[in-house]
């Protein structure tokens, strides 16, 4: 493993991030969550934990995200996320995430500010083992485009032109990584605050609960094995979704390629088919990723397919993630590996 060392954070950086935080929550104010997919295994890990900001010991890592659904259907869902985080000092992490959800006549613009406190244990300079408490505030903004609905279709609720609500969260996130075992919990929308988009009634969103936790096994000197897993429940849903991954890591002097598989399965709930009879069907989705890595430039693919029974059109989804891990010459990049 690389040696790993504290070096404070330069105040060059300090004010790149603390800029980059206040210019993504002047963008947008509104409302509701950002989905998660297989993100956390690209090294974005916190795009889904909070408590991931800055938890690298040093630099500043960003991600941009572009996911595209459906292929050949129109208006197929679409999401756009750019993320970057880095640590303050020896305890504090600071991160900010924006993204673009759209799906249909719906779009969906959201942002949210993250602080991280990390408690370092360390065993010694070769080994990292820390726990860190991560909170996020968010804000997001609900747009329901019905300008381009039939106008006889004779609902009293469609109103013709464009329906917008918004709302607020706050998350809270747990993170504890010792030597090559890390493991993460998060708790979204626990505070909750918005409103319904089409009749204006002030809501109590669920809370989502998500666990995950891996281990690296080295096999040889350039050659790790990461297997891991992830669970999600939703409040009033009470249907858990699990993940099981495996992923590989190959370094190549200053390349690194990496190649996993996720699969999701589950049981989620449907459309209600006759009066008071509601349908669920298992949900299966099978993920396959390749990334590369070379002198803090990284780039990945991710291709998911679906085999539930019931689709709108065959699923199958494409992400491409590019990211950026920014140093300098007095400042040195050391990261968790697979743990970002």
């Amino acid at each position: 493993m690389k040696k790993f060392t504290f070096i404070s954070l330069n105040r060059n950086y300090v004010k790149w991030l603390i800029t980059y935080v206040l210019v993504q929550v002047q963008l947008i104010h509104g409302q509701l969550q950002l989905p998660i997919y297989a993100d956390y295994l690209t090294d974005n890990y916190f795009l889904v934990h909070p408590a991931m900001a800055g938890a690298q010991l040093e630099g500043v890592q960003t991600r941009m995200t572009h996911r595209s659904q459906w292929q050949g259907v129109s208006n197929a869902p679409s999401l756009q996320t750019i993320n970057a985080h880095g640590r303050i000092g020896l305890k504090s992490g600071l991160g900010t995430v924006f993204y673009n959800d759209r799906n249909g006549f719906q779009n969906q613009v959201g942002a949210s500010v993250t602080y991280a406190h990390h408690i370092n244990l360390i065993l010694g300079n070769r080994d990292i083992h820390q726990l860190s408490f991560g909170l996020s505030a968010g804000v997001m903004n609900n747009t329901h485009d019905q300008t381009q609905f039939a106008s006889d279709l004779g609902d009293p609720l469609l109103e013709g032109n464009q329906v917008k609500s918004n709302g607020l969260h706050m998350d809270l996130g747990l993170s504890y990584i010792r030597y090559q075992f890390y493991t993460h919990f998060t708790v979204r929308n626990l505070i909750f605050k918005g409103q319904n988009i089409s009749d204006n009634i002030s809501l109590d969103k669920g809370k989502k609960w998500i666990a995950n936790a891996g281990h690296f096994f080295e096999l040889n000197d350039n050659t790790s094995l990461e297997p891991s897993a992830m669970i999600q429940f939703v409040e009033y849903a009470d249907l858990p979704s699990y993940d099981m991954n495996i992923k590989s890591h190959h370094d190549l002097n200053n390349l690194n390629l990496s190649f996993g598989a996720s699969y999701r399965f589950g049981t989620q709930p449907n459309a209600n088919l006759l009066s008071r009879e509601n349908l669920n069907q298992d949900h299966k989705q099978l993920t396959l990723l390749t990334g590369v890595q070379f002198k803090g430039v990284s780039f990945f693919y991710t291709y998911t397919y679906s085999f539930e029974d019931i689709q709108i059109a065959p699923f199958n989804s494409h992400q491409l993630t590019l990211g950026f891990d920014l140093s300098s010459d007095k400042f040195r990049f050391f990261p968790v590996r697979g743990m970002l």
